[in-house]
């Protein structure tokens, strides 16, 4: 029994590897691309959003900042004033230590030793006595207070001095602060700035997508292109990387193997600037074993995931791995590095993240899959874009 059950699950695995894959899992709909442009409105709406966010609130902190100023002036003024009050208050203290001084040394400077005691003393009666000496305990008294309540206020202003030196030093930490916030939202909404145009490039050309299908007699969510509706252009979803050039060769077999990618040319030879062919990411920036120059690029339509890789180029455009690219992108000059015949563009495009993807994960993985995608019915870059039908048949356009 179980001899039986293992011969049966390798001739379903042998069936497997013998029979095409089918890689349309799922066909592509109007809604898919109706979806990708809703997705894509969305991303833009948010940038913009994120935009008048940050600048709100860089106008937000320079009130601040100016308010803050405001007050630090303030400060400094009632810093100056305090100083002056202080100076006065001392001057004052001064003054009516004097006075008490003179008061009690008055007669002594001017009549001699004891004509204090002869003034107390000198007199008739008791009352004149306690009169003539309260006279004297009074302004003693009174410069006394005066004095004390100087001290007071000149204690009660030095600590409030104090308090305003070192508001002012928060005040000056929090504008230092503000303006770095400030200066990281100035960069934010650089950084923002930056992403905007493409990001309105890709509305603007998904919505020509939307546009283009819709003329071509897709109306319901559900109208699977190429079958319902857009019969006779079912494959452009992609922009040609050229924007003037004809095919030298298609996708297929010759001296024994399967040639994965359709070659390109054009009258410019390596002048040829190549373009990105929709919106997506650089995955990888490589040289073959032969010395070709290439460049891989992942993009999603619709619920499919493919990959782009463009070889023999002459040089590489400023790009980095990572990047994310759109149909304006210069990923390179077209070239003959590596083992080529002639300046061209060999392009291969296939439905799977190379790297990625379990069924592409390496250069062994992916040859297969794209040989079972082939004999399926993919055929690389000409089922996704639309390209001339016979070979050296110039477009100029992309």
């Amino acid at each position: 029994m179980m001899r039986r059950l293992y011969i049966f699950i390798c001739l379903l695995l042998v069936i497997s590897f013998i029979l095409p894959l089918n890689i349309y899992a799922a066909d592509t709909t109007y809604g898919q691309f109706l979806d990708d442009l809703t997705q894509a409105e969305k991303e833009l709406q948010n940038n913009k959003n994120l935009i008048n966010n940050a600048k709100g609130n860089i106008n937000s902190n320079n009130n601040k900042i100016k308010s803050m100023q405001n007050e630090i002036q303030n400060m400094i003024n009632e810093r100056n004033k305090l100083a002056e009050e202080i100076l006065d208050a001392e001057k004052e203290i001064k003054e009516k230590k004097e006075q008490t001084r003179s008061v009690i040394s008055y007669l002594q400077l001017s009549k001699g030793d004891n004509v204090y005691l002869e003034y107390v003393f000198g007199t008739d009666s008791i009352t004149d006595l306690v009169y003539r000496m309260s006279i004297v305990e009074q302004i003693t008294e009174y410069n006394d207070k005066v004095m004390k309540d100087m001290e007071e206020l000149i204690d009660k202003n030095n600590k409030r001095r104090d308090e305003l030196e070192k508001k002012e030093v928060d005040y000056n930490n929090r504008i230092t602060n503000l303006y770095s916030e400030i200066s990281r939202l100035n960069n934010q909404v650089s950084k923002l700035g930056d992403i905007s145009p493409s990001l309105e490039q890709e509305v603007k050309a998904k919505k020509e997508l939307v546009e283009y299908y819709k003329s071509q007699g897709c109306s319901k969510r559900s109208d699977v292109i190429g079958k319902d509706c857009a019969r006779e252009a079912s494959n452009g979803i992609f922009y040609r990387p050229l924007q003037e050039g004809y095919v030298t060769s298609y996708v297929g077999y010759r001296w024994g193997s399967l040639h994965r990618g359709i070659d390109l040319s054009s009258k410019y030879g390596r002048n040829t600037k190549l373009y990105s062919i929709g919106y997506g990411y650089i995955s990888s920036i490589w040289k073959d074993t032969a010395g070709a120059l290439c460049v891989n690029v992942i993009y999603k339509y619709g619920q499919t995931n493919y990959t782009a890789i463009y070889c023999h180029l002459s040089r590489y455009g400023n790009i980095y791995k990572n990047m994310k690219v759109n149909p304006n992108t210069v990923l390179g000059y077209m070239g003959d590095t590596g083992h080529a015949y002639g300046v061209h563009l060999h392009l291969e495009v296939w439905p799977c993240r190379y790297g990625v993807d379990s069924v592409c994960s390496n250069w062994d993985k992916y040859t297969n899959f794209v040989t079972k995608s082939f004999n399926g019915g993919f055929k690389g870059a000409s089922s996704v874009i639309n390209f001339p039908s016979k070979t050296y048949q110039t477009w100029y356009t992309r």
